[in-house]
């Protein structure tokens, strides 16, 4: 990351194609983390298949039975992200489908984008919906507010730390990694040569819940470091009739842990 901000700083201003291609392939390429020691064990509580979907074997979980569940990790993310909520919706009567995006978990790939995501999300609910709910974390918010205005069914959604449009999140990562706005503007150029100049537009999460009509949970933490709390409330805002909860001091990924925001969840799909 150090090697990264210097190369983007001191020598982006000299070479900003160059950079800005560099900077292009970056906000494509995913991490993977390891999986912590409950994510393990529901790992190997579930029952695990692969889906063939565009060309790539994406990895599938599944816990539980009855009506199910879908469960959308965020960037970097994966889908046993959802252990910490399999056993309260089992006791409540659902089935939880959680899966690893392409390039992320136990799916190959090494780099994948919104629209790949979003059609990996569509086929699932072709298959195992319609879903009675859909729980999300992070990037996994803008994921199905996206995909819900291109046919995906659900019956309700619970956000958690959703981000409000493609801009915030280019924001952190221009921050993160040091790069100057000449290197930005080069591979905002390219991406809209790829992808369309109103494609900021289309994956804008205020923009797409706008015209969901399903029921909605949102629920971010104060002290999110990655996605500010504001952009959550600011969701709730644009979807009609949402709810909204702010949480205290859990951060971005220690609030898919906490007991009262699983318990808030959990109450939100069985009484939407």
């Amino acid at each position: 990351m150090k090697l990264l901000q210097f190369a983007f700083s001191r020598l982006g201003p000299a070479f900003p194609r160059f950079f800005g291609n560099r900077a292009y392939d970056l906000w494509f390429t995913t991490h993977r983390f390891k999986r912590p020691a409950a994510e393990n064990i529901a790992a190997e509580n579930s029952d695990r298949s692969a889906i063939n979907i565009n060309g790539e074997d994406v990895a599938v979980w599944s816990w539980g039975d009855g009506q199910p569940i879908l469960f959308i990790h965020g960037w970097n993310g994966r889908g046993t992200q959802a252990a910490h909520f399999v056993e309260p919706l089992i006791q409540s009567g659902y089935r939880i489908i959680s899966f690893d995006a392409p390039a992320h978990g136990e799916t190959p790939g090494k780099q994948t984008n919104m629209l790949e995501i979003a059609s990996v999300v569509q086929t699932l609910g072709e298959k195992f919906g319609p879903f009675r709910s859909t729980i999300t974390h992070s990037f996994g918010g803008m994921i199905l507010a996206y995909a819900g205005n291109q046919g995906f069914n659900t019956g309700s959604a619970a956000c958690i730390c959703p981000p409000a449009t493609l801009q915030s999140i280019l924001d952190h990562f221009q921050e993160s990694l040091h790069i100057p706005d000449i290197v930005l503007n080069a591979m905002k150029e390219k991406f809209y040569r790829n992808y369309g100049t109103d494609f900021d537009r289309r994956a804008s999460t205020l923009e797409n819940v706008q015209r969901l009509s399903f029921p909605a949970l949102i629920i971010h933490d104060d002290r999110d470091m990655d996605i500010d709390w504001e952009e959550g409330k600011a969701v709730a805002d644009a979807w009609p009739g949402a709810e909204f909860i702010l949480t205290h001091g859990l951060g971005h990924r220690r609030i898919l842990r906490d007991h009262a925001t699983i318990t808030a969840v959990t109450e939100f799909i069985r009484n939407a």
